[in-house]
Parts: structure tokens; sequence; C-alpha cells
């Protein structure tokens, strides 16, 4: 048998990981398949995400890290901050 060898720099391409993202998730546990049967270790991008939905309080604390703003939802649930009760 004929022993090749895999430039594995050509996996670190912004363009391969683009492509990679962007497929059906057929064809990218095709791809995760064909890199463990080879023994490549998975790049970054075609890591599995973590199964099912995240929960409202990440959810909620991206979209306050995105706004910007100073009221938060984990404030407003443990009731601190501006969200603290006024005697």
């Amino acid at each position: 048998m004929t022993t090749t060898f895999i430039d594995l720099s050509r996996l670190n391409d912004p363009r391969v990981a683009t492509h990679v993202e962007g497929v059906d998730g057929r064809i990218r546990s095709g791809f995760r398949l064909a890199l463990d049967v080879l023994g490549v270790p998975l790049p970054d991008y075609a890591e599995r995400k973590p199964a099912g939905r995240p929960s409202i309080a990440k959810l909620m604390a991206a979209a306050d890290a995105e706004t910007g703003t100073i009221h938060n939802y984990r404030d407003e649930k443990l009731g601190i901050g501006a969200f603290a009760p006024r005697s």
C-alpha cells in the first residue's frame, strides 16, 4: 500500500472553514468521519455544537452583551443593581 501524506495546513484555511460551516449537516458529518478515520485532529470549525437549545439565561446574556445595556436579565432575575427593591 502506498503511503500518502496529508497537508494539514490546508485545513486551517479560512475559506475551508467558511465552506464547511455552510454545508449541509450530512456533509459536515462525513467530513468529521473522514478526518477521524485518517486520525487527523478535528479543527475547531468542524466540532459539533452542544445538543439542544441554549437556556433562556444564555440567550438573554448574549442579547444583553450585544445591546450593552446596564439593565440585564441576570440582575432582573436576582433583584440586584437597578432592579433592587427600594425601601
